[in-house]
């Protein structure tokens, strides 16, 4: 007999999604000329997947640096003698002109952008994941924007469920959930509400929560069906016992309580007390107090096994669990 707080689970079902998505597509153009992933392949932040010829990209930027040290030395022709001028806003003003005139920050503003290309001529994974959908192989040559490739990070995944909207306002962000996996029958996994959509659909009448749970070894895979339950209403402080300590005699409910003949003894006495139930979930009823039944109190031991032909002060004994002492008798 337990005394504790009371939950009302909530079933849905849903499909695995990684935790992060990445697509990667080119952002300059040119022939792949090395491609260091393979699909399915773990990758770190910053490794690389593939590179894209450099050649014209190096060129770029060979061209764009002379252009700017013809420009630099344009500017100190035009401010040659400046340091004589002590006015500081005439200064500025003789600067700015010269500037403007040398073609200055035109310059170094193409010098960024020849960089910046030489740099995306190697594409690099943003995190740390699994690599998929790997499309090219070395030869292929690639336009701005064609797909490369998709990183997949599965240190964790989500799971999104549909919730009949008259059980959605029992949700809340970080509530327990357990997971079962069809690939994974009868490994409950442990998860975490991390997200309650606050909009129910009209037409459907129902909502949408997610569930968070940890991946190691990258074992859940995206798309993979689940059956998630999620802790809903919570009651505090509610006596339960297991389902299977109801029995009914004379379409009255009953349970028996173990006396034993001795302090720790495991032979004794089985006795039955009607009880009034009230709440339930898939593991235990609470029993609740009736003026025409009796109360259970906290720590009694009530039989779930081979109690239903028992009599009232029939002589049982306990048996050791399966698998040996340690865990309920």
């Amino acid at each position: 007999v337990y005394k504790r707080q009371f939950v009302l689970w909530v079933n849905a079902e849903g499909q695995a999604a990684a935790l992060r998505t990445a697509p990667l597509h080119a952002q300059v153009g040119g022939p792949v000329i090395e491609v260091l992933a393979r699909e399915g392949r773990w990758v770190s932040a910053g490794d690389v997947i593939a590179r894209i010829d450099p050649v014209e990209y190096e060129i770029s930027r060979k061209e764009a640096q002379g252009a700017l040290e013809q420009a630099e030395a344009s500017y100190q022709d035009l401010t040659l003698g400046d340091e004589t001028i002590e006015d500081p806003e005439v200064l500025a003003v003789r600067q700015a002109q010269a500037r403007i005139r040398s073609g200055l920050a035109g310059a170094e503003a193409r010098l960024e952008q020849a960089e910046y290309n030489l740099e995306k001529t190697v594409i690099r994974a943003p995190y740390a994941g699994r690599v998929a959908n790997l499309v090219v192989d070395v030869g292929t040559r690639l336009s701005p924007n064609d797909s490369i490739a998709t990183v997949v990070d599965l240190s964790s995944v989500d799971v999104d469920v549909q919730v009949l909207e008259s059980e959605i306002a029992a949700l809340e962000v970080g509530r327990d959930a357990s997971v079962t996996f069809t690939a994974f029958p009868g490994e409950p996994l442990q998860a975490v509400v991390v997200t309650v959509n606050p909009v129910v659909d009209p037409v459907s009448h129902v909502g949408r929560a997610t569930v968070r749970l940890r991946n190691p070894g990258a074992r859940i895979l995206p798309g993979m069906h689940a059956n998630v339950r999620i802790a809903g209403r919570l009651f505090e402080d509610r006596i339960s016992v297991p389902k299977e300590a109801i029995v009914e005699r004379s379409r009255r409910e009953v349970v028996f309580v173990f006396e034993p003949e001795s302090e720790g003894a495991t032979t004794g006495r089985a006795k039955w007390r009607y009880v009034t139930t009230g709440l339930e979930n898939e593991e235990a009823i609470e029993v609740v107090p009736s003026e025409d039944t009796d109360e259970l109190a906290e720590g009694e031991i009530v039989l779930v096994g081979g109690h239903t032909t028992l009599t009232h002060d029939a002589m049982v004994r306990l048996a050791e669990p399966e698998g040996g002492a340690g865990g309920a008798p």
